[in-house]
């Protein structure tokens, strides 16, 4: 006996395909750099027909525009927990160093996090964002929530905060010197690996930390006015 069928429409979770296809873009960045991301080399990369992919990016520009963002997007959950973990042994020197290697390519991950930030770099460049670049705008403000600590200024609480200008006027000045540094030791190590070592990167970059001027007296915080005083 036959049964009169109805098709029933695939429920289809478009932000695991969207998702999908931000993988897809990385692992071709991670090869060819933004130029590859194309709508044809996605759908090829994801195993989707071209049509498909245009079902949600109309031309390679939307289709970029998204893998930017989903880029920094990943780049955020993997790097922002690791600067952002206690530390707690060694002068503030080492600790402050060792949350700034963690924007140097020096192992295989980072690496290929310095591939990616460079890709939205890249894109940004060429699309100019209202605002400036929000990867420069990342970088600035961890370098200088690293250099006010080296000064003795309390973290920042809200990210708005750290993305403004600092009061203390070394703490901007030896900012911009760390993040011009950084990413000039950074591009060494990558284009010219073999004069540019780990332990070299990680000697120099300590060698300019100690070299931020220590204010006279102790960082002013109002908020410890009426605080106990140590005896």
């Amino acid at each position: 006996m036959r049964t009169n069928m109805v098709d029933v429409p695939r429920l289809v979770d478009h932000d695991q395909r969207r998702a999908e296809l931000g993988e897809a873009a990385i692992r071709i960045i991670l090869r060819e750099g933004l130029a590859g991301v194309t709508v044809r080399g996605v759908a090829a990369e994801a195993g989707w027909s071209t049509g498909s992919l245009r079902h949600y990016f109309s031309d390679q520009h939307a289709l970029q525009a998204y893998v930017v963002q989903a880029t920094t997007g990943t780049l955020r959950r993997r790097v922002i927990p690791r600067v952002q973990r206690p530390r707690t042994e060694g002068s503030v020197v080492e600790q402050v160093a060792t949350i700034v290697e963690e924007m140097l390519p020096l192992d295989a991950q980072r690496r290929e996090e310095y591939a990616l930030w460079s890709a939205i770099v890249e894109w940004e460049r060429h699309h100019p964002q209202e605002g400036g670049s929000v990867t420069w705008n990342d970088q600035r403000a961890l370098h200088r929530q690293c250099v006010a600590a080296l000064r003795g200024h309390e973290p920042v609480r809200e990210p708005d905060q750290a993305t403004a200008p600092h009061p203390d006027a070394q703490v901007e000045l030896w900012a911009a010197l760390l993040h011009t540094f950084v990413d000039g030791l950074a591009a060494q190590i990558v284009n010219t690996p073999g004069q540019v070592s780990a332990g070299t990167a990680g000697h120099l970059l300590r060698s300019l930390l100690r070299a931020v001027p220590r204010p006279a007296q102790p960082a002013h915080h109002p908020e410890r006015e009426n605080a106990p005083q140590d005896r």
